[in-house]
């Protein structure tokens, strides 16, 4: 037997989705649990640079201050009368700037450090 036409099953409409502006009718707003590798990567370029500089600059102030010792060193052996004295003065001299670059380099590191935690 033929169907006529005001016989045939019709399709049942789909159910109108939920007017939830922005949340894709999930519940969650996907912007902020996707991360944003733009905005990502220029804040940890900025944290890098400004470390970056933080190090250098404090590296430029150390060289500065081990070369006025270094030149005060000079100017303390020209004037010594001995032997003696020079070895002295030389030694003293060798102990400061070994103490003085490790104290440098612990504060490098300690900025490394600070720097690397950061992120």
């Amino acid at each position: 037997m033929a169907q006529t036409k005001s016989q045939t099953p019709k399709a049942t409409a789909s159910p109108k989705p939920s007017p939830q502006v922005g949340t894709n009718g999930t519940g969650f707003i996907p912007n902020s649990a996707i991360p944003n590798p733009v905005a990502d990567t220029m804040q940890f370029g900025a944290d890098s640079m400004k470390h970056f500089m933080e190090a250098s600059q404090d590296m430029a102030k150390f060289y500065n201050r081990r070369l006025r010792k270094d030149i005060s060193f000079m100017s303390e052996l020209g004037t010594c009368r001995s032997p003696q004295q020079g070895v002295a003065v030389w030694f003293r001299a060798a102990s400061e700037a070994a103490h003085d670059y490790v104290d440098q380099f612990d504060r490098f590191v300690a900025i490394t450090l600070d720097s690397s935690s950061s992120e």
